[in-house]
């Protein structure tokens, strides 16, 4: 889907190169407990606190996924009870449900972004590695920004296609 206003447009292109990201992350994570796997087995040597990073690593990608996934009206919704309803309808109540998910995403980066300068504060790091937990954080916020502009931006979208339709039945 291509969006032919700038806003959409940039949201888009934010989107598309987080989720590039977020494979990428999730694409280390893979190799790297391959790897350790591998040298468990071999010389019985894996890398020490793999699961903490393979933690961190598959946090960061499921938030930079879900930017795309709200612009591409991919999250799952169930429609058992509009399904007789009217596309008018229907775009109403899709924007509705845009506009929770923007402000439950917004209330994730702040929270996260809150929780990231805390445990900078207070030193926190893993168990194993000593690696500092708000880099993790740090990484995950941004991405919960963008998804919550993706999902405001949804319900503008779906409320302009409920004055169209609207229009279109009233014709």
């Amino acid at each position: 889907m291509t969006y032919s206003d700038p806003v959409g447009r940039l949201l888009e292109r934010l989107a598309q190169g987080l989720a590039i990201i977020g494979g990428l992350a999730l694409t280390g994570v893979a190799l790297m407990s391959l790897y350790s796997v591998v040298m468990r087995n071999l010389v019985g040597a894996p890398i020490q606190g793999d699961f903490e990073l393979a933690q961190m690593g598959c946090a960061v990608s499921v938030a930079a996924f879900l930017p795309f996934t709200q612009l591409r009206n991919g999250n799952i919704f169930v429609d058992f009870f509009t399904q007789r309803a009217s596309a008018g309808t229907k775009a109403a109540l899709d924007g509705f449900g845009a506009l929770a998910v923007g402000v439950a995403l917004a209330l994730i980066a702040w929270r996260t972004g809150a929780g990231g300068l805390d445990a900078l504060r207070n030193d926190e790091s893993t168990m194993i590695m000593g690696l500092p937990l708000w880099y993790g954080y740090v990484l995950m916020t941004p991405s919960f920004a963008v998804a919550a502009l993706a999902a405001f931006y949804s319900a503008w979208r779906h409320w302009a296609l409920h004055e169209v339709a609207e229009s279109e039945e009233r014709s």
